[in-house]
C-alpha cells in the first residue's frame, strides 16, 4: 500500500493513497528533505492519530499541510481531517470523551478565563497541526481543498 512517489512538482500525485503509518513515514519523512523537522511532525502525527482511534471507533484520516509536500522548506505543521464512520458515536460521548475530542480540533475565537484572554487560533499537539473535523456530506469540499492545485494527499483508515 506504498504511497506513491513524488511528481515533478515535488507533491503527490492527484487523489487520495490509501496509507498507513509505516507508509506515511516512508514518503513523508524518509523520502524528503528535513527529515529531522519531519520526525517531529511525524510525532505528532502519531499521537494525534492515537487519540482520535480511542475517540471513534472506526474513522478515517485525510493528511494534507506542507507536511505532503517535498519542498526545500522546513514544514511548520501539518494539517489532518478526521472523518468518523459513524456521526453519530460522537454524539454519544460523555464529558471525558467529548472534551478529548475538542482536543484534537484547531479552535478559532477562543476566550480563556482566569487570566482572562482572548486567543485567535489554538492548535493541537503545542501547535504543530491543524484538526477538523468533517460532518457528515462535506467530504466533497474537503477532497475539493486537500486536492487544490493538483496535489493528492494520503487517506489512513481504521
Amino acid at each position: 500500500m506504498a504511497l506513491p512517489h513524488w511528481t515533478a512538482q515535488n507533491l503527490m500525485p492527484p487523489g487520495r493513497h490509501q496509507a498507513d503509518l509505516a507508509d506515511v513515514y516512508e514518503r513523508l519523512v524518509f523520502d524528503a528533505p528535513h527529515q529531522n523537522d519531519r520526525e517531529i511532525l511525524f510525532s505528532a502525527l502519531n499521537s494525534y492519530l492515537g487519540v482520535a482511534r480511542r475517540i471513534m471507533p472506526t474513522g478515517r484520516a485525510w493528511i494534507g499541510g506542507a507536511f505532503v509536500a517535498r519542498t526545500h522548506d522546513v514544514p511548520q505543521g501539518l494539517d489532518v481531517v478526521l472523518m468518523p464512520d459513524e456521526w453519530g458515536s460522537l454524539k454519544r460521548l460523555d464529558d471525558t470523551g467529548r472534551n478529548a475530542l475538542y482536543g484534537l480540533l484547531t479552535l478559532r475565537g477562543v476566550i480563556v478565563g482566569q487570566p482572562a484572554m482572548y486567543l485567535d487560533q489554538v492548535q493541537p499537539v503545542g501547535g504543530m497541526l491543524d484538526g477538523f473535523l468533517c460532518r457528515p456530506g462535506d467530504e466533497d469540499i474537503w477532497e475539493s481543498v486537500w486536492s487544490e492545485g493538483g496535489k493528492g494527499f494520503p487517506e489512513m483508515v481504521w
